[in-house]
């Protein structure tokens, strides 16, 4: 009966909805497209831009963003928006990675720029003239586009680049030559296989030599290869793309498992993701990994019948949140989204002393915004405290007059 329940309620939600006169609005935009032209590249360039929003009036002014650089942005930006935009929706109770401001660098001739070295593409040997720009494309990136952002921004110089196939041979080239710019790289399916394997050479030399120990890196391969090809035989395989893209990438698998390289490295090989379809997943994968510290997940313990002795919560997130500012090298707190939404989540659980110690540290992380001394008030307004809600919301309008406020302080002070 349960179910007939709700399939009825489902037949009649979608009659009602189709009776009804749809009216459309405004479009919904997820961020702006910027051209300037570029010196260094010669020619004018666009990019597109994210700056993530705050939810229901917390979290507005963000500051001290971590940036992500997304190549091939015409195919790679939207799902690499929603996936952070999902990842660290604080007020959610996603604190999976820090909010961070995206920027999409869409192709102009894509062969040139995200090419390290000169070598040919699909047997092409035209594509020798004008391969091989990867580098002066990066003194574009990190000589102007990422001056641009700051002067433009609110950011931290906490930095990813994430690049897929001759994109994933950029962010090895940026991990090589530009590591002074960048924190984090995430390469999906690089074709390491480019330029006959002579460019992966150069990296092996490089990761075996250098010091890369505060670098970190995601390496993503799929499972490329024809359907009547097993595992054994793609590795013996000399059709153009398994020797571009399949097999050094298992190879470099395969190095990285025994390797004594001071680079921070972690990879994932995907058996159901050929070589288009894995840039979503692995992009949501490689920033858990990347980040696999800024989680909080002990703050759920405290609803458990188990730690109802324990009133330790915000020592513990104040030391969780000291530990995550000494790994990204600049001051992170809190969202106040995040510790509101745990502040009004864990009160039913019998813990109001919890609940009231997250409202006060919120206030305490961010004394000048109205809005946390306003939550505090609608929770002292839930339980009757009449005398505690007039307290912090006429502190609240000390710092912004707001109608709204002014009239439940009105109907307070009647009671």
């Amino acid at each position: 009966m349960k179910y007939l329940s709700i399939l009825s309620f489902f037949i009649f939600f979608q009659f009602n909805l189709s009776g009804q006169s749809l009216k459309k609005g405004g479009e919904m935009s997820i961020g702006q497209t910027i051209e300037f032209e570029s010196k260094i590249l010669k020619e004018n360039r666009q990019v597109f831009i994210h700056q993530p929003k705050g939810f229901w009036g917390m979290d507005e002014k963000m500051s001290n963003l971590p940036v992500v650089f997304v190549l091939d942005a015409e195919t790679q930006f939207l799902h690499t928006v929603s996936t952070i935009d999902f990842l660290s929706a604080a007020p959610l109770g996603n604190d999976l990675i820090p909010r961070s401001l995206i920027v999409g660098i869409p192709n102009t001739n894509r062969n040139r720029d995200l090419s390290p070295v000169k070598g040919m593409i699909a047997n092409d040997s035209t594509t020798l003239e004008i391969t091989g720009g990867g580098g002066i494309f990066l003194d574009f990136l990190t000589e102007e586009l990422i001056p641009f952002i700051e002067s433009n921004y609110s950011t931290s110089k906490h930095r990813t680049l994430i690049g897929h196939s001759l994109g994933g041979l950029i962010t090895f080239e940026a991990l090589l030559r530009k590591r002074e710019y960048f924190d984090n790289y995430i390469s999906i399916d690089p074709a390491l296989g480019f330029a006959d394997g002579t460019y992966m050479e150069e990296i092996l030399d490089t990761l075996s030599t250098a010091d890369l120990s505060t670098e970190h890196l995601f390496f993503a391969v799929g499972s490329t290869k024809p359907t009547f090809l097993t595992e054994e035989e793609v590795m013996m395989d000399d059709s153009d793309f398994t020797i571009m893209n399949s097999i050094p990438n298992r190879v470099f698998l395969k190095k990285i498992k025994n390797n004594q390289w001071s680079l921070n490295i972690s990879s994932k090989f995907y058996p159901n993701e050929n070589h288009f379809s894995i840039p979503h997943k692995s992009t949501y994968d490689g920033l858990r990994k990347l980040y696999h510290y800024y989680s909080f997940p002990e703050i759920m313990d405290y609803y458990h019948p188990k730690y109802q002795g324990k009133s330790d919560l915000v020592e513990r997130i104040r030391a969780h949140y000291e530990m995550i500012t000494a790994k990204m090298g600049y001051e992170v707190v809190p969202m106040e989204g995040y510790l509101n939404s745990f502040a009004f989540g864990i009160a039913p659980s019998g813990r109001e002393d919890l609940a009231l110690a997250l409202f006060e540290y919120n206030i305490e992380l961010h004394p000048n915004h109205p809005i946390v001394y306003n939550n505090l008030g609608y929770y002292y307004m839930s339980k009757g405290n009449t005398k505690g809600a007039l307290k912090v919301f006429k502190e609240s309008i000390e710092l912004k007059q707001d109608d709204s406020v002014l009239e439940i302080i009105k109907q307070l002070e009647k009671n």
